[in-house]
């Protein structure tokens, strides 16, 4: 099974000597459940602090997660996460900042084209009125009193049609609802995020669009698990098993093990650390026997989790002008399309180092229909956008289209998470998700195959032993829905699991 799983073996890379709460008296056996990079980070940590007796378990073919980097037309795409936003407290730029990797990527609400579907372009003074209209609502909405009941999206559309009616008549009323309309595509489920605790999310200062040039995101999965070309997986290699789906956690055990169970074979740990996509953990409900405690199920229920769709297209040669970014795509009433899932389309931008391919991206409820649809349909809908569009452009058909597939991904089932209003309304969020489950350690007469039938009331515990850890993006109480936040909360839990055993 390989170096890391050895309970024999294992070795300690400090000089002194870790205790151990282990009821097995021997290196905790520690499983990691997603090779994310929330899976990957605590993996790291792990090892980086001597805890050798490190697996992790993925379904996939694959690690990196959400962070997944492919080949296409002249150069690399990454299908999910593609920018590192900010730079002060960012814990991804500060690995990577000396190597010179990231370069600053266009603004993709002010430097981009506005254009309406009958083909007019917005003026640049038009734009940057209505955006500074919004960072005024954006400003004000930290100081106002904010029904705890409305969605963020919801506050954002009364206060810029009320700040339309006081200071901006001149405004064209029909284009500033198209704004607003595209724009909380942009931002993406604003209408179900809670106003009341949208603030809780703290970016990082600094550029939030930097891109990895020509090589990808996947460029730091490489320096995260210290891989290179000949081991992608680095200090990792022999620690993951790829391709195994977990039909089962089974955690409250008397001898305080976990037995997780896949379908290719079974597990034992002393401590699993779950980093599953909140959408996994929502589709499978019956995953822990028994369920998980309270505050982590309702967390898992009412927390939001979204998806959305990048589309990829690649051209022979590129119709745009050197210095054209893309659009963004306002759809006037009189022309909204039969096919419904076009208006889920917000916009097409050129795509950093690819000079041949325009990235469509989409948002709502269509997305997961644009990921399943068929090809054919997809590419004709497209066309038929970019004609309308951009009808002085001289258009040529695609050589290729590639839509991601996370909100169908059965390893993901959408994208990111966000501060619901279900989740305001029951006080909860990626803390309570985030909760480690401890159980009643007895006396350790109980192997690892002991019946969890047999009754243990002539015993007393040992000691209460954190068994369940909680990772990924969805636990991260200020950087939800990022990668650097993943990455801190991997980093987090492995502490837990250290200081459980080193403060005893």
């Amino acid at each position: 099974m390989g170096s890391c799983w050895s309970n024999q073996k294992a070795k300690l890379a400090r000089n002194k000597t870790r205790p151990t709460n282990s009821v097995y008296k021997c290196e905790p056996r520690i499983l990691i459940l997603g090779g994310g990079v929330a899976g990957l980070a605590c993996a790291v940590e792990l090892k980086t602090n001597g805890y050798n007796n490190v697996r992790i378990v993925e379904m996939s073919d694959r690690i990196g997660g959400r962070v997944k980097t492919l080949k296409f037309a002249d150069n690399y795409v990454d299908m999910g996460a593609q920018w590192v936003y900010g730079q002060k407290g960012n814990v991804v730029y500060q690995m990577v900042k000396e190597l010179n990797i990231l370069e600053k990527s266009d603004d993709t609400l002010k430097n981009i084209n506005w254009i309406r579907s009958n083909g007019d372009e917005l003026s640049k003074s038009v734009v940057e009125e209505m955006l500074n209209l919004i960072s005024t609502i954006y400003y004000k909405m930290q100081d106002d009193q904010i029904d705890p009941e409305a969605s963020f999206g919801e506050y954002v559309s009364q206060m810029f049609y009320r700040e339309m009616d006081k200071r901006h008549r001149h405004l064209d009323r029909h284009v500033a609802k198209e704004f607003i309309t595209t724009f909380k595509k942009i931002e993406g489920s604003m209408m179900d995020v809670s106003a009341y605790d949208y603030w809780t999310f703290k970016p990082c200062k600094g550029c939030h669009h930097l891109n990895w040039r020509e090589k990808g995101f996947k460029e730091f999965l490489r320096i995260l698990v210290k891989g290179d070309e000949m081991n992608e997986h680095g200090i990792l290699k022999d620690c993951i098993d790829l391709n195994q789906k977990v039909i089962q956690i089974e955690w409250d055990r008397i001898d305080g093990s976990v037995v997780v169970s896949c379908d290719k074979r079974k597990y034992a740990a002393d401590h699993v650390v779950i980093t599953f996509s909140l959408g996994v953990l929502k589709r499978n409900t019956m995953l822990f026997r028994p369920n998980l405690p309270e505050a982590n199920c309702a967390a898992i229920n009412f927390i939001g989790f979204a998806s959305i769709c990048k589309i990829f297209i690649e051209f022979d040669e590129k119709f745009w002008p050197d210095n054209w970014r893309g659009f963004n795509a306002l759809w006037r009433g009189q022309d909204l399309p039969s096919e419904y899932w076009l208006k889920d389309i917000y916009g097409f931008h050129v795509y950093e180092h690819q000079p041949r391919v325009l990235l469509g991206w989409a948002s709502g409820f269509h997305v997961d229909v644009i990921e399943s649809m068929d090809h054919d349909a997809l590419v004709q809908g497209i066309m038929d956008m970019l004609h309308r569009f951009l009808p002085k452009f001289k258009l040529s058909h695609p050589n290729n289209v590639v839509t991601t597939k996370w909100s169908i991904d059965p390893a993901h089932l959408g994208s990111y998470s966000y501060p619901s209003l279900l989740a305001s309304e029951y006080e909860t969020g990626p803390a309570q998700l985030a909760q480690p489950v401890n159980v009643l350690v007895y006396d350790a007469l109980l192997s690892a195959d002991t019946a969890v039938s047999v009754r243990a009331t002539h015993m007393k515990p040992v000691v209460t032993r954190p068994v369940l850890f909680f990772a990924g993006e969805a636990t991260s109480p200020n950087h939800y829905s990022t990668v650097h936040g993943a990455v801190e909360t991997g980093i987090r839990e492995a502490g837990r699991i250290i200081s459980f055993y080193e403060n005893e």
